[in-house]
């Protein structure tokens, strides 16, 4: 028997399902976990792009902005402390 999606045999993979019937289909493990993935994956993207969620995600992103501005704006006022003026005059 070999894998309706990959053509993989029996011996090429841990495990093969099959379905009786006149139409024998059968799936690999290997092709039933790519299928999970592909599934978690769109539920990820469905929940991503609810109204709320989207909205709760921006805010998120904004203080993180925010807060990097912050931390950038401290450092150069740290280094224009730290760092006299150069009075190097070389033309």
């Amino acid at each position: 028997m070999h894998c309706s999606f990959c053509d993989k045999s029996q011996y090429e993979v841990r495990k093969l399902i099959a379905r009786d019937g006149d139409n024998r289909i059968t799936i690999c493990d290997e092709c039933m976990e790519m299928c999970n993935q592909i599934i978690n994956d769109q539920s990820l993207v469905e929940t991503e792009h609810r109204p709320k969620a989207l909205f709760d995600y921006i805010v998120r992103q904004h203080e993180i902005i925010g807060q990097a501005t912050d931390r950038a704006n401290k450092a150069m006022g740290l280094l224009n402390i730290s760092m006299p003026p150069s009075t190097d005059s070389q033309h």
